[in-house]
């Protein structure tokens, strides 16, 4: 990255061993030359060089931000997790100043795979993600919030594509499913979908190894209890790349808590390494939340940087029975609402700007 009559540069040395070299003087305080964003096209392995590793780091984080999707956040915890201490705090400033937030990108959350587009509710901190066949347009919601559905449908409307069905990975705590009222107020033949183990009502019932197909594309469900007692991670597997949408299951350098819902901090560790973890490193997580602005993850990421999730099943045990967490706001509205919700004979609506659940006998099924 340095200029080739700069005395740092030592080309001649570099290709008298065999190397191929392309200078591409660059500077973090303007946009970018196009060359560094192109390091895909460059032979490997490849070196990234300048004088004091700042500038080479920025072009390489920039990079991996354009292939992966990340986030401001997701880019300031990389450059935390691979200690990489030459950064200097001007250049990493400028560096987010070219990142979106999580979840305000308006296009496809990886660039190279266009089936997939992440949303986000702030109030819950939660991530929905539309995943759609590019061929028929046919489309799937995960984990869609109630008071965000003008927002999704609206989306959905104006990229031409069709909403067949509504995924939720498991009965959430902390905000309220719109399936149930997408299907009643504007798409009577939207078929809604949860784990069988969950309890919650839906259209359909979804168990270990089955599939939801839509278009080309398919998702497969694997139970990853834990969390709750039926929590599933769907599986998504394009022409460029695989995603893991885990809900709450595995969260970004963090999981879901495992103090209610029938949860189990052993099942949760089991389960993500069985299921999850088990996958190719270069899986992209798709988490349910996040609340530090950061996007998305890797299977490889979360092996080796996970705070929680890197250490033994009995550590592990001991850190999430100690987290003592005050329950989410919401979670006397929620889980009633999200159990019987997308019921075709009932109902919810917005009382006072929050969602009132009209059934009484769920209160009674909870106790």
């Amino acid at each position: 990255l340095n200029e080739e009559k700069d005395p740092h540069f030592f080309g001649e040395a570099l290709k008298s061993k065999g190397c191929e070299v392309k200078i591409v003087p660059f500077t973090p305080s303007k946009d970018p030359p196009a060359a560094v964003m192109e390091l895909k096209e460059l032979p490997r392995p490849l070196m990234i060089q300048c004088t004091s590793a700042n500038r080479a780091a920025i072009a390489m984080l920039l990079w991996m931000a354009k292939e992966n999707g990340y986030s401001q956040g997701s880019v300031e915890l990389l450059v935390n997790d691979l200690k990489l201490d030459t950064v200097r705090p001007q250049a990493l400033e400028w560096l987010m100043s070219r990142l979106p937030a999580a979840g305000a990108k308006n296009e496809p959350l990886v660039p190279r795979s266009p089936e997939v587009r992440q949303l986000f509710d702030p109030e819950s901190s939660t991530f929905t993600y539309l995943v759609t066949c590019p061929e028929t347009k046919d489309s799937v919601l995960i984990d869609p919030v109630l008071e965000q559905k003008d927002r999704d449908l609206k989306l959905i409307q104006d990229l031409g594509f069709n909403l067949k069905y509504v995924l939720n990975t498991h009965c959430h705590a902390d905000h309220i499913t719109s399936g149930g009222l997408i299907r009643k107020e504007n798409l009577p033949e939207l078929k809604t979908m949860i784990s069988k183990a969950s309890g919650a009502k839906a259209d359909r019932h979804l168990e270990h190894g089955d599939t939801v197909d839509f278009g080309s594309l398919k998702l497969e469900a694997k139970a990853t209890p834990g969390h709750t007692d039926g929590c599933m991670t769907f599986v998504l597997k394009t022409k460029t790349a695989c995603f893991a949408f885990t809900g709450d299951t595995l969260l970004i350098r963090g999981c879901g808590r495992t103090d209610f819902q029938q949860g189990s901090s052993r099942h949760l560790y089991q389960n993500v390494y069985e299921q999850i973890f088990s996958m190719p490193g270069e899986t992209f997580i798709c988490p349910g939340h996040d609340y530090k602005n950061r996007s998305i993850s890797t299977v490889e990421e979360e092996k080796r940087y996970n705070p929680r999730l890197t250490k033994s099943v009995e550590e592990f045990v001991e850190i999430m029975e100690n987290l003592k967490l005050p329950n989410p706001k919401k979670i006397d509205v929620a889980v009633p609402g999200n159990m019987f919700a997308d019921t075709r004979n009932e109902s919810l609506a917005m009382v006072n700007g929050e969602p009132e659940c009209f059934l009484s006998h769920t209160f009674t099924h909870l106790k």
